[in-house]
């Protein structure tokens, strides 16, 4: 049985030919705000502050997903793990303010080191939505 019951969420962005659909995951109020006015423009922007939340508005209608990876309860290499687990291969970015492991335990698509430049999220996010 699935971690989360995801049968509410059966809307895929790739059918109706609308933007992209990004879940930005960070435990900063702030720094999401920001996300949504860099991003809210250009890709259909939703957000959560923690992992269970993350886990909780996942679905086939999220096209990319940039997750801090230090988050509180459930970090993003757990949400990660779950998502894999559940068969979903929705790219995913990492954000953190400390570098990249050297052998990585989970699986992801993207590694972005604080501060985030502009140009780079947009790149990053363009070359796995279009």
């Amino acid at each position: 049985m699935p971690f989360i019951d995801r049968s509410m969420s059966e809307v895929s962005t790739e059918a109706t030919g609308t933007e992209a659909t990004v879940l930005f995951v960070d435990s900063e109020p702030a720094i999401l705000t920001v996300y949504e006015l860099l991003c809210g423009s250009e890709y259909s922007v939703i957000t959560a502050r923690d992992g269970r939340e993350a886990l909780e508005m996942f679905g086939p209608h999220v096209d990319f997903a940039v997750l801090e990876r230090e988050l509180p309860e459930v970090s993003g290499d757990d949400v990660v793990r779950v998502l894999r687990s559940e068969g979903y291969r929705t790219p995913v970015a990492f954000v953190s303010t400390v570098d990249p492991d050297p052998e990585p335990t989970v699986e992801y698509d993207e590694y972005l080191t604080k501060p985030i430049d502009n140009g780079r999220l947009r790149s990053v996010i363009d070359a796995y939505t279009r």
